[in-house]
């Protein structure tokens, strides 16, 4: 009985885990909540019959992601892009080109060599022109050389609905940059999270399929906007409090089976 009851209570410490980091995140650009799942714990018994199992308590298994759609937050930035409908961005660090990350949080920046990066400077992955080769780096110029020798410089970045990033130099020149590319999943809980709001492929989630937005099964994009975190918070108390109160009655359980067992000791 005492094992049952530890049980119940590393169940309901962990489950208060999930539910402090959901609330923990809640303003977080991109961040997707986690629910926990319950399992049964039964002990090994040769026989099939269901009546002769005995249950030996509680456990919980890694926690399951939530992929519903955050509301968008107005920024104004021009490569502020939110993604409505499926889809995730892919970024990369320089030395980790066969392990991606994929992200929801489409705050980038460009530096100063044009590079389309992260606020921490990872590299946002798209096609380059016209092409629908493979992924490469996403750069934008920020001068351009002209025939006569001259140099424009960059004056405005404008991205569409389907993710087609076009620089304007000078006053009114356009140029066509590339495409934001989307990643895809079979099982997009299975993702395996990494921190900062990013996530790597498993052998739940299957392998990513890219594409261009607005193709397919992939959303658009949503440039001047970030996605906020699909978390309510007036959920998450209610969920606390049930949590809270699972825990306190494990707890007079326990200190009632401890004070059972000194009764019966020192008789």
């Amino acid at each position: 009985m005492l094992s049952i009851l530890k049980s119940a209570l590393n169940a309901n410490t962990q489950e208060m885990g999930i539910i402090s980091n959901n609330i923990a995140n809640a303003n977080s650009t991109g961040f997707k909540k986690s629910t926990a799942n319950f399992e049964h714990i039964y002990s090994i018994h040769k026989s099939s019959d269901p009546e002769t199992f005995s249950g030996q308590g509680v456990n919980i298994s890694d926690p399951r992601l939530e992929m519903s759609q955050g509301s968008l937050k107005a920024t104004g930035g021009a490569l502020d892009l939110a993604i409505t409908g499926q889809g995730f961005f892919t970024v990369l660090q320089s030395d980790q080109v066969n392990t991606p990350y994929f992200t929801r949080d489409g705050s980038f920046n460009i530096t100063a060599d044009g590079e389309v990066v992260t606020s921490d400077g990872l590299k946002v992955m798209g096609f380059l022109g016209e092409a629908r080769g493979g992924l490469r780096n996403l750069i934008i110029p920020t001068i351009k050389k002209n025939l006569d020798n001259t140099v424009s410089i960059i004056s405005n970045v404008n991205v569409d609905t389907k993710g087609k990033i076009t620089a304007i130099y000078g006053l009114d020149e356009e140029v066509k940059i590339g495409t934001v590319a989307l990643a895809s999943f079979v099982n997009e809980p299975g993702l395996k999270p990494t921190g900062k709001n990013r996530y790597q492929s498993s052998f739940k989630s299957g392998e990513p399929k890219y594409g261009f937005p607005m193709e397919g099964p992939f959303g658009k994009i949503e440039a001047g906007n970030l996605e906020r975190a699909n978390v309510d918070i007036t959920n998450e108390m209610v969920n606390m409090l049930k949590t809270q109160q699972a825990f306190s009655g494990v707890s007079r359980l326990l200190q009632t089976e401890v004070d059972i067992t000194k009764s019966l000791i020192k008789r």
